[in-house]
């Protein structure tokens, strides 16, 4: 199993594909409540600039919110932490501490051992059930090393062709 960084293009996808369209249409429902109809119940008023980018900062807000909460919904059932539970702390717990706690309490990605099946947490070296190396280690020092290496970057040895 090899470790790899996650960018925030990869955090990024597994927001659904529905949430980037409710986003939008919220977007563009705030647009329109602002620089639409509110004007229309005093056509005499001139239209007001300040209006317009008031609409566009509460939609850019009610969007993001709702990527958010997709992110959130999404990354706890990767992170088995009680995908609903998550999602309705974070909806009705107010001026985004439900956010703030969510990330600070969230888990380690889990992952699958390659030759049991069992779940264990990113960046263990053996799996829990049946001691499968997960990551390879250098024998001489025991220091973790990437399975393309050679030599170890730690104590300069030789490795041997099966660190995995």
């Amino acid at each position: 199993m090899t470790q790899r960084n996650s960018s925030f293009g990869d955090e990024f996808a597994i927001i659904p594909w529905f949430m980037y369209l409710l986003a939008v249409v919220t977007a563009f429902c705030f647009v329109g409540l602002f620089v639409l109809y509110m004007p229309m119940h005093d056509p005499k008023a001139p239209h007001q600039p300040w209006l317009t980018l008031l609409a566009l900062l509460i939609g850019t807000v009610a969007a993001a919110y709702l990527l958010l909460l997709g992110y959130v919904n999404q990354d706890a059932k990767r992170r088995d932490m009680g995908q609903l539970l998550w999602t309705l702390l974070v909806i009705f717990i107010p001026n985004g501490i439900g956010f703030l706690a969510y990330f600070l309490l969230r888990k380690p990605i889990i992952e699958r051992c390659p030759q049991c099946g069992e779940r264990v947490e990113k960046g263990f070296h053996y799996c829990t059930k049946c001691g499968c190396a997960l990551t390879p280690a250098c024998p001489h020092c025991g220091q973790t090393v990437q399975r393309e290496y050679t030599c170890c970057p730690s104590c300069g040895k030789a490795l041997a062709k099966q660190t995995a």
